[in-house]
């Protein structure tokens, strides 16, 4: 190592595995990362590579990454290509934020650090929501096509238990072996109408096991047992459809078991609905506060053991309701802020755009591969290299992908449709929340907290608060600039904290 080069990891992520087997991202990302640090005098000395979707739970490079810079020795710099290769939730951001590194984003010539301005914090955190918005367009486009495939009677998921899917027709039809097992379960339950522990006996004795052969679970039963696929529906979504698929039990049979199933689990329901149940904690033994309903109109919330070792008193619905409320006023922006956060967001979203633009570019590349692959397989069956049954099973495997491929890009160019006006929402809210709050109902000033704070606690009487990311950099700058305009300071090159003067360009200086 030369002398004076500082030690760093990179961190590489594509989206999907096909994409990895394709050799599109990971071979860029890393001689981007390796070039970069060359140029920054920065050694990598190691190097987390995976092929998951930033939405899967548990990412094990990522978690392996996080571990090794956890250790005292580890490097503090990370280097990453961009924000949404790093990631795409806020928990992973907290989970990063918490590691005081020094994280290096190569493409969008940004290095985020203690020392780094607020701006430049809270531009990262609007980044950050608008990838997690990004995946969450991505499963809400999914999910219109599962939706509308169930609405033309077509179950849009793994078939269950007694039934099959078929790959050509993309329908479910009945399992030879489970479907008259499964027949045989509502005949049972409708003649004894036994517990779901003596169903579960009842399958054991018949043979009936689950796809991946385990024995049949009480929670498999009730499901089972509810589900209106078996006598010819598709149930998706909280709707039901009539199916195209073959029933299994005949609508008498389904409906007599389901008026004896309703006599035994019915949902329960609270008996009174208060608002701010599981906000708030307590700030002396961190037990939740519980709602308490006096004299049949008064809510208070008081410490679950406050008639215990805890003394924490109790406060009001109505006080705690405007206590919470007052804490929004710190989310005030300047307006030179508010524009110059506007302008910021608007050239993020252009580089979001060319960046989806690239990537839909990369899947219509594979596209083109998988069409070439099949031109090839074709000539070899008129050639007589491949036999007919080879060739009719790998042609069926690249139009399945074919249309998967197509999917993405019809999802890439859409997506992103409202990353602008999803961020200007962003910066509206927080400039209008304090009296968007005292303007709603209970139940949507709940639905504000829930999206604006992260801890609420209840210490000496009076109501704290912990806000989110990235709305508590909204905080943060807006204590610092009321203190400068306190002591007339203007802009210091190096302030972590960028103070707009009335005369002075919105942007912030380089």
């Amino acid at each position: 190592m030369e002398f004076g080069m500082r030690k760093a990891v990179s961190y590489l992520r594509v989206s999907s595995k096909e994409q990895q087997d394709s050799g599109f991202s990971i071979p860029s990302q890393k001689r981007l990362l390796k070039k970069y640090a060359k140029e920054n005098n920065l050694e990598i000395v190691r190097e987390f590579s995976e092929a998951e979707t930033a939405k899967q739970a548990g990412r094990a490079e990522f978690d392996r990454m996080v571990n090794f810079l956890k250790k005292k020795s580890s490097p503090t710099v990370l280097l990453v290509e961009k924000t949404d290769r790093l990631y795409r939730n806020v928990k992973d951001w907290v989970t990063v934020d918490d590691l005081d590194l020094e994280v290096h984003l190569v493409k969008e010539n940004v290095v985020l650090s203690e020392e780094s301005r607020s701006s430049e914090k809270f531009m990262h955190g609007i980044k950050v929501l608008m990838a997690k918005n990004f995946i969450d367009n991505l499963s809400e486009e999914s999910s219109k096509g599962m939706k509308e495939k169930a609405r033309q009677g077509f179950y849009p998921s793994n078939a269950p238990l007694g039934y099959l899917n078929n790959r050509e027709t993309k329908r479910i039809y009945p399992d030879p072996q489970r479907a008259p097992e499964v027949r045989r379960l509502f005949e049972h339950y409708a003649a004894k109408h036994p517990s779901y522990n003596q169903m579960c006996q009842f399958a054991e004795a018949i043979g009936l096991r689950s796809k991946k052969g385990f024995r049949v679970s009480i929670e498999l039963i009730r499901k089972l047992l509810r589900n209106p696929i078996y006598v010819g529906d598709v149930r998706w979504d909280g709707e039901i459809y009539p199916g195209k698929h073959e029933p299994l039990v005949s609508r008498d049979l389904f409906l007599e078991v389901q008026s004896k199933i309703g006599g035994i689990h019915r949902p329960r329901q609270n008996k009174h609905h208060f608002a701010f149940r599981g906000l708030l904690n307590c700030g002396n033994c961190g037990c939740l506060a519980t709602p308490e309903r006096k004299k049949g109109k008064y809510v208070y919330y008081h410490c679950t053991h406050n008639v215990g070792s805890c003394k924490e008193g109790s406060i009001r619905e109505e006080a705690l309701a405007d206590a919470l409320g007052d804490h929004l006023k710190h989310l005030e922006i300047t307006p030179e802020r508010a524009e110059w956060i506007r302008q910021a967001l608007q050239e993020s979203h252009q580089d979001q755009k060319r960046y989806q633009k690239e990537e839909a570019a990369k899947v219509r590349q594979e596209l083109e591969q998988i069409e070439h692959k099949q031109g090839l397989l074709y000539e070899d069956k008129l050639a007589g290299v491949i036999p007919p049954d080879f060739w009719q099973k790998k042609f069926r495997e690249y139009e399945d992908l074919k249309i998967k491929l197509a999917a993405d890009i019809e999802r890439l160019s859409s997506a992103t449709n409202e990353y602008y006006s999803d961020g200007v929402k962003l910066l509206e809210l927080a400039q209008r929340a304090q009296s968007l709050y005292f303007k709603s109902t209970l139940d949507e000033k709940r639905q504000i907290l829930d999206f604006l704070y992260q801890n609420c606690t209840l210490q000496g009487g009076q109501v704290k608060v912990e806000f989110r990311k990235p709305f508590d950099l909204f905080v943060d700058a807006a204590v610092e600039e009321k203190k400068m305009a306190k002591e007339n300071q203007p802009f210091a090159a190096g302030h972590p904290v960028w103070y707009p003067r009335r005369d002075s360009n919105p942007w912030p200086p380089d």
